[in-house]
């Protein structure tokens, strides 16, 4: 079976990129919020593993590889659903994921790309995005200073925003920085932005 390279041949796709506690029932719950069909990619190969605490999750990404590994997967799922990929929401170790990929050219037919608190993306601050992303930081991170960042990367054009009295894990219900109403917050802004393209 041939698969068309036009956008207009796959129906929208939303592509979800996991924080190191990879694909947990909080996802497939915020996943099913969402308007469009959704694609998850997890650090995590095979069988979802339940992580009962954040150190142990981040443990277990490491010996995957971490962010590199994750970005390397991420590549190649990116690659094969090129055509029908129209936007990615990426969450801490995922954000940062997406990012490193953020210049690929598979990357063109997204019309949005949404990051939260992805950290190591102060690594790789020279990449110039193949679409429109937005970035958005909690406000305390225990090892950088996000606001630096955050202005930083608005001076080299970015749409950066710090998400003020938040911490490090704001959307995720498993993380000790979790906080409802911020979560709440951008699950709305998410479902305004995606609603258009399901409703087309």
């Amino acid at each position: 079976m041939s698969v068309s390279a036009s956008p207009a041949a796959a129906p929208p796709v939303l592509l979800i990129v996991t924080d190191v506690f990879g694909n947990t029932p909080a996802i497939a719950s915020f996943a099913r919020q969402l308007p469009l069909p959704c694609l998850i990619a997890s650090p995590f190969s095979g069988e979802t593993i339940q992580y009962p605490a954040e150190n142990l999750a981040y443990h277990a990404f490491i010996a995957q590889g971490g962010v590199a590994a994750y970005a390397d997967k991420l590549s190649q799922l990116i690659k094969d659903h090129q055509s029908s990929l129209r936007y990615a929401i990426g969450f801490s170790a995922g954000a940062s994921a997406l990012w490193l990929n953020s210049a690929n050219p598979a990357m063109a037919n997204l019309q949005q790309a949404v990051l939260f608190y992805g950290s190591r993306i102060r690594d790789h601050r020279d990449l110039q995005p193949a679409c429109p992303l937005r970035l958005i930081f909690a406000e305390q991170e225990a090892a950088f200073e996000p606001a630096e960042l955050v202005s930083d990367m608005r001076q080299r054009g970015h749409a950066a925003e710090l998400v003020k009295g938040s911490k490090h894990g704001f959307m995720n219900p498993y993380s000790s920085g979790f906080c409802l109403k911020t979560q709440e917050h951008y699950l709305q802004e998410l479902l305004d932005l995606t609603h258009i393209n399901a409703a087309a």
